[in-house]
This record gives C-alpha cells, structure tokens and sequence, in this order.
C-alpha cells in the first residue's frame, strides 16, 4: 500500500514538472536541456582529446627513448642468439653503463626478457633467471610491436619500480638479431617521467580550456539565436492570441446578429402568416360575400326584366361572377393555413399533401416515416416554411406536369431536416429559365431566414426535384 502511495506521489511530482517545464519560455528550456547536453559533450570530447594527446605523447617519447636505448643496449643482447642467458661480463658492463651520466638520471631500471618470461637481465640482480607470467605488453613486444605505457605498473616484477614513488614511463621494446633480424628479447626499460607528467599536465589542461572556450561559445550563440527566436513566437503569439481574441469577439457578434436575424425572420414570417390569414378573412367576408350576393341578385334581375334563363349574355355574366367567385375562395383557401402550433414534421406534410389532393384531385406518394424527429413537436416557424414549401412544390408540379407522378419526402440525417418535392415531367433548364414569378423566388428567401438552403434540380425531359435542407439541431 505505501509502494502504491509513494508510487502515486512520485508520479504526480514527475508529472508537475513536466508542466512547469513545458510552461517555461523556449529560451529557457533550450539553456536547461542545451546546457546538460553540452556539458555531457565537453565530457566525452574533452577525455577523447585528452586521450589522444596522452597516447600521441607518450607513443613520441616512447620511440625517441627506445631508439636510443636500443642503440646502447641492442649490441650488448647479441649473445642471447646462441645463449639463453647473459654472461657474468655482459651483465656487468650493462650495470656499469646504467650507472653512468646522463642514462643514470633518466633511466630507472632495465629488464630483458626472454621467451617464456625468462628475465635474462634486470637492474635488480636478485630478479635475473626468474621466471613470470608474460604481460600483454611483453607478448605484443615478441610480435615486434614497441609498446609503451605511463604510470601504469602492474605484476610482481615491477615492486621495485612502484616503491620509487616516481611518475615513470614503461617502455617495451623488440631487441633484433643484427644478423637474420629475428627479435632475440625485448628490452623493458623504465623512465623518469617527471616532465612528461608536467607536459601531459599542461597538455590537458589547454586541451581541456580549449574545448570548454569552444563549446561554451558554441552555446552562447545557439542560445542566442534560440532566445532572440523564443522572443519572435512570443510576440508573434501575442499579436495571434490578441487577434484570435479579436474574431472570437466578431465571431460572437456575429452570431448573436445571426440569432437576432434569424429571429426577426422568424417573427415576419409568422407575422406575414397572421396578415395572410387576415387578408383571407376579408377576402372571404368581404369580396366572396358580394360576388354570391351578387350572383343570387342577378337571378331576380333577369326574372324581373323577363330575360330567358338561356340568354347567351346573361349564361356569360353568370359564368363570370362564378369564376370569380371561385378565384376568391381558392385564394383564400391558399392564404390560410392550418392550425400548425404542436404539430409535427410528419403531421405538417400530411396537412400540405392533403390539402393540395382535396383541391386538386391529384395523388401525391408519401415517402417519409412517422417516428422519430419526424414525429416529434417541431417550432412554429419552421413547419410554416414546411408547409409552404410542400404547398407550392405540389402546386408547381401540378401547374407544369399535371399528369407526371409526384413524390413527397423527409429524412432527418446528421443535425438536418431534408424534404424533396419530386416530379417525373417534362422538367426544365433552370439555366435557361428566369423566374420571375413570387413564388419559388420567395420560396428560397424564407428557407434562408431561417438558416437553411433551398435547391432546384431539373432537366429536360427529366423531371424535377424541389429540395429544402433545415438546421434540424437549431429547433
């Protein structure tokens, strides 16, 4: 429980980091990540360097004190082609020549070996004819290769030399025959490297301050060009965030204009509703009451001036006063609309369908469901603009192809409400065709007061569709 809990902690503190991190500007991540990662470069370049100077200096002095050394000790080794050991003489005159000046102040000691770890001769007489292990430097030696190492005294021959407390450089080197060239021992001989150890000091040393100037340099400018960078986006994001905020305050003004747009439309068209169904009543109790009035008027006209009921001009004027009565009563019949108020979508294309057949006689086919949306109680302005598009879709196609077959349909589908009005007549090029007429014109314009989109697909001899699209998730 106390693992899951420091677990839990743990988690939460790394997790608040990271966001203090993230939060901080660019410059300031660059400098705290830069700055690790180039301390951890200098590291890795300054040792390389540092080694490659250590090895190159060591390697020069190794060769320039093994030539030398090979020169001394070289013609005194000849002996050990046909012997395994140095001569009492030989030994002595390689003693004698180690104690003289200058080699006394350089060289340490000297040890030359033979195959199998033989010592054949050593500063330290108690050493010689003593069998060791080879070291790798001594079995890289027998294969002729000069080796050379600093302040690096490892195995048991070398007590001696550590006890010196002295910084020494240890020099392994191949002791030809000068007669066939064959390596006859390797010559292991031990320097002074006091200076050495001065100069690799000082070598690191410059080494070192050379690729701290470098890499520090290196940083102050790609931090630099980062903070000057870093200080661009910032204002850059000043200015995107002050101008975001300025659309995002338009955008909001925008739409509550929209809303209070769409509102008024929505108001005149109920509005312009109620003046219609004002001007159907006085139509209807006005004009029509006078054209019957005046029909039933001229009956007891003719009766008293003895005009035959079959008179050609009285039948004309009869004719007349009927048409028109007829006329007014269509007009009002179309400028009045149902009660839509708590109706649905499915019971409003019902209301518009059944009204058009009674006038018209004609059929119309139901393509659309009655469950879901379409079934749920829709606002008022929207199901008047549904049932006057119905109401003057199916009036056009009755007007325009009174024997074609004729479609209602609705489907409601991702937040929108689409309802077709399709005919199978002769159809037109609405490229071709002005319309000049109230009726489609105004059709379009109180679908888009309302936000949504109206659509008239026709072609010759192909039929014609009549589409509305409303905003569905707006009611």
């Amino acid at each position: 429980m106390r693992d899951d809990f420091s677990s839990m902690q743990g988690n939460s503190r790394a997790a608040s980091l990271r966001t203090r991190l993230v939060g901080l500007p660019l410059h300031y991540r660059f400098a705290l990540a830069g700055s690790l990662v180039t301390l951890i470069g200098m590291a890795v370049i300054g040792s390389i360097v540092s080694s490659s100077i250590e090895t190159g200096v060591v390697r020069n002095s190794a060769i320039s004190s093994a030539v030398y050394m090979e020169s001394l000790v070289a013609p005194m080794s000849q002996e050990l082609v046909r012997s395994a050991t140095l001569s009492a003489e030989t030994i002595e005159r390689m003693n004698d020549l180690l104690t003289r000046s200058p080699l006394s102040e350089r060289v340490i000691s000297v040890k030359i070996w033979r195959p199998g770890g033989l010592l054949a001769f050593s500063s330290d007489a108690d050493l010689i004819g003593q069998h060791f292990p080879p070291s790798e430097e001594l079995q890289q030696a027998w294969d002729g290769q000069l080796n050379a190492s600093f302040d690096q005294l490892e195995g048991a021959e070398s007590l001696r030399e550590r006890e010196t407390g002295v910084p020494l450089l240890e020099v392994y080197n191949p002791i030809h025959s000068i007669v066939s060239g064959e390596i006859i021992a390797v010559a292991e001989f031990y320097l002074d490297a006091t200076e050495l150890e001065a100069d690799l000091r000082g070598a690191h040393a410059r080494a070192w301050a050379a690729v701290a100037i470098v890499t520090g340099m290196t940083f102050l400018a790609l931090f630099s060009i980062v903070r000057s960078g870093s200080r661009t986006i910032e204002d850059q994001t000043r200015r995107l965030r002050h101008q975001v905020d300025e659309l995002a305050r338009i955008s909001a003004q925008n739409e509550a204009l929209r809303t209070r747009v769409q509102g008024a439309s929505q108001r005149v068209s109920e509005t312009n509703e109620r003046y219609m169904r004002r001007v159907s009543a006085e139509l209807h109790d006005g004009p029509a009451q006078a054209l019957a009035l005046a029909s039933l008027r001229l009956d007891a006209v003719m009766r008293r001036a003895g005009v035959a009921p079959d008179d050609p001009e009285a039948l004309q004027m009869r004719g007349c006063l009927d048409e028109a009565l007829r006329d007014v009563r269509d007009l009002c019949s179309g400028l009045t609309l149902p009660e839509l108020d708590r109706r649905s979508v499915a019971q409003t294309l019902d209301l518009a369908i059944s009204a058009h057949e009674r006038r018209s006689g004609a059929t119309v086919y139901r393509l659309f469901g009655r469950e879901g949306p379409l079934a749920v109680p829709a606002p008022h302005p929207f199901l008047i603009c549904i049932y006057r598009f119905v109401q003057e879709g199916l009036m056009n196609a009755y007007r325009h192809a009174p024997d074609s077959k004729v479609q209602v349909s609705a489907r409601a589908t991702d937040g929108q409400m689409i309802i077709r009005v399709t005919d199978d007549g002769p159809g037109f090029d609405p490229a071709q065709r002005s319309v000049t007429g109230l009726g489609l014109a105004g059709l379009r314009e109180r679908v888009e007061s309302i936000g949504g989109s109206f659509e008239i697909e026709s072609c010759p001899q192909g039929g014609t569709r009549l589409a509305m699209t409303l905003p569905w998730e707006a009611t």
